[in-house]
């Protein structure tokens, strides 16, 4: 017995049922990995884990015989078990394996006293004992993790501009790419509703795939499996970005929503931020584990990033300034000074990084550019941002 409904995975979409999202969510349902199981013969548990796994848009599996038990009970992500089973459980020793549950729905279903289901919780290995309605909330969100495969900690930096128009988003795009081809799983976000879509930037604009318009109004937890399935992903990078059809203003909360599911997926998380997005959207910083400022080589680029310096430290958890040079422009030793930050990156001037995208080319190339983006994703990230 499963729980098969398509509308589980439209739950966090800005209408259930969208004509853009649903096909990614139900083809995302069809193709998904073992779900969690639920080991009882009791229909109230049932019934209340199945409402609970409605919540958290995740199948469950439920299995009343202990031959079904133990065909699935290594390879299902989470195992809920029955205090009305428990017993009869314990006595076929199961092998110990992590992800284990016990639960009971209002009293402890006739055990002579918790001291007992206590027992028979160690002997199937159970990480905890649980109550139903009690711990519902908690419940929910375990099964949301489990749908979400191994959990990460995934690494989170914003790039941003001491100015508009001096590489920021081509920045953010290099290193996300430049961290694929080394790390794996990386995501990419664009911050920026007036930018015209990072999409174009990475000559994807007509890849298939959700754009922010599809989850600007996203509530409560977002799987990162099906958001990882729903997005494109030019060069192996799973891109959110906006479009052209008109700026869509993106709540907090539908940003913490995709932030979340980005630090459970990936390993690295890479946000571009507009400058214009410092006052509007401080959470895309705030939220940040690093923000890379980067600084064109220009007096008025200077005077910008110095006023903005104390605001962001303030705002963001740490900052790695980033010089980008310009022909005839501020020598980088001059624009350490005046910012009081030595041994800054730097990053060259590269005219024909613009004509590239125009062209639909790969942003990074083989070049001093992307050798300095390489330097700088050693230097100011982390080595391995993820956990298994």
């Amino acid at each position: 017995m499963v729980a098969c409904c398509p509308q589980l995975w439209t739950r966090h979409c800005p209408a259930p049922c969208s004509r853009r999202m649903l096909p990614f969510m139900e083809r995302g349902n069809e193709g998904h990995r073992r779900c969690p199981v639920l080991i009882t013969a009791d229909t109230r548990l049932v019934e209340a884990v199945m409402r609970l796994a409605a919540a958290a848009a995740v199948d469950v599996e439920v299995v009343s015989d202990l031959e079904g038990a133990r065909r699935l009970w290594a390879s299902a992500p989470l195992i809920i078990v029955g205090a009305d089973l428990a017993r009869d459980l314990a006595d076929g020793t199961p092998s110990r394996r992590a992800g284990v549950v016990l639960v009971g729905a209002g009293s402890v279903d006739g055990h002579e006293s918790t001291g007992e289901i206590w027992r028979e919780a160690v002997s199937i290995g159970a990480e905890h004992v649980v109550q139903l309605p009690d711990a519902g909330g908690w419940l929910i969100q375990r099964l949301g993790e489990s749908a979400d495969g191994p959990s990460r900690s995934g690494f989170v930096t914003a790039v941003t501009s001491a100015t508009g128009g001096c590489g920021g988003s081509t920045l953010a795009a290099s290193l996300a790419l430049t961290a694929q081809a080394q790390s794996g799983r990386v995501l990419l976000i664009d911050g920026d509703p007036d930018g015209g879509g990072l999409d174009l930037l990475l000559g994807a604009e007509e890849a298939s795939g959700i754009r922010w318009a599809d989850l600007a109004a996203a509530q409560g937890r977002l799987s990162a499996a099906t958001l990882d399935y729903a997005l494109p992903h030019p060069g192996g990078v799973a891109l959110l970005s906006h479009g052209r059809a008109g700026a869509v203003r993106v709540s907090g909360e539908a940003f913490s929503s995709v932030l979340g599911a980005g630090v459970r997926g990936y390993e690295q998380v890479f946000i571009d931020v507009p400058r214009s997005a410092w006052g509007s959207a401080p959470e895309m910083l705030e939220l940040a584990d690093r923000t890379i400022l980067l600084v064109p080589g220009r007096v008025r680029g200077i005077a910008a990033a110095a006023a903005a310096l104390p605001w962001l430290r303030e705002t963001t958890k740490e900052i790695v300034i980033v010089i980008r040079s310009a022909p005839r422009g501020v020598a980088p030793r001059e624009v350490e000074r005046a910012l009081g930050s030595p041994g800054l990156h730097v990053l060259p001037e590269q005219q024909q990084l613009a004509t590239r995208a125009d062209r639909g080319e790969p942003v990074l190339a083989n070049d001093a550019y992307a050798k300095a983006v390489r330097t700088l994703l050693a230097d100011a990230m982390p080595v391995k941002a993820s956990v298994a």
